[in-house]
């Protein structure tokens, strides 16, 4: 009985170390995702309706250059162009300026409440608010798109409602002047502070404007930017993840996107059932969105960067969506 003990612990270890070899096993890939970490945080969302041919505008653009000194990666700020150049083609302009109605240019919504052209205050409050869902998102620029990692995390337990997530192109440091061939941006202005370009002399800000405890954060002589401007939508989701580029393609599946966006609940094993503390986004709910990378016309300089944003299905049949948190990822 020992011989049979002994010999089987011989053949035990040599097939141990048969099947070692040599080389350590390679480390998983990582999920576009994992590095961010999703908490409670809320960010109002702060929509400016505004058009490079009104005449009052820099008053909003002025506000807006406040909120961000301010509030700056606390709020999700929006410069929605109706009129002029950046609307052209720009369904997620035109449902922005739908879903959130003016009867006036500058105005502003913070959140789902027009706020007239007084939005501080409300943004500020907002930012103290309890939220349903999390946010957090990475933006990578791949060749001709930009792809939107999303991770998003239940907060409180949601039945029967219907929640979109969509990213949209934001367009920023866009000088105001005349490009020629019919893209003229250069902001019209009957204010004082700002002296309104002429062809490719640029807009001014013509005094200090912005100020914030005594300190103007425009100075005069800066020239004119557009900041923040909706531009475009993810177009593609994609729901799966490649780990490797020669990995199999079954493993995914791409859905054509309008502008509010993906169904959450078409990644939620539950559907429509969000339990609190569920998280989507990982390498186990993976998806993605992919921004085409835009154009533009010769002499046009900008930079990138994505709002990410939660919507809610309102549950009036309207059609219309509610905010209910974002994020603004600079693309890198």
């Amino acid at each position: 009985m020992k011989k049979l003990i002994v010999l089987s612990a011989v053949f035990g270890a040599l097939f141990l170390t048969s099947c070692e070899t040599g080389t350590p096993e390679p480390a998983p890939a990582t999920y576009p995702g994992d590095s961010l970490t999703v908490t409670g945080v809320v960010r109002p969302l702060v929509i400016e309706t505004t058009g490079a041919w009104c005449q009052y505008c820099p008053n909003g653009a002025e506000i807006m250059a406040m909120l961000d000194g301010v509030l700056g990666d606390s709020v999700v700020l929006v410069a929605n162009h109706v009129g002029d150049w950046f609307s052209t083609d720009n369904e997620a302009s035109a449902k922005f300026d739908d879903n959130f109605p003016t009867s006036g240019v500058p105005n502003f919504y913070v959140n789902n409440t027009d706020v007239g052209q007084s939005p501080a205050t409300a943004a500020a409050a907002a930012t103290m608010a309890e939220v349903a869902f999390g946010l957090e998102a990475d933006a990578i620029e791949e060749g001709t798109s930009i792809t939107v990692y999303p991770r998003i995390k239940v907060l409180e337990t949601k039945t029967e409602n219907i929640y979109m997530v969509q990213s949209y192109l934001l367009l920023n440091g866009v000088v105001a002047k005349d490009y020629g061939g019919g893209v003229d941006l250069n902001q019209i202005s009957s204010l004082p502070k700002v002296s309104t370009g002429s062809g490719t002399t640029p807009t001014k800000w013509a005094q200090d404007a912005a100020e914030v405890a005594g300190i103007p954060l425009i100075t005069s002589g800066t020239i004119y930017t557009h900041d923040e401007v909706l531009y475009d939508h993810a177009t593609t989701a994609v729901v799966g993840w490649l780990e490797s580029s020669d990995a199999a393609t079954s493993d995914t599946s791409a859905t054509a996107l309008g502008p509010w966006g993906m169904n959450l609940g078409d990644i939620n094993p539950l559907g429509n059932a969000y339990a609190a503390g569920d998280i989507y986004g990982t390498r186990y709910t993976p998806f993605q969105f992919h921004i085409n990378k835009p154009t533009l016309p010769a002499g046009v300089e900008a930079d990138f960067s994505v709002a990410t944003i939660i919507w809610e299905l309102r549950q009036d049949g309207s059609g219309g969506y509610d905010y209910i948190n974002g994020v603004v990822t600079h693309v890198h």
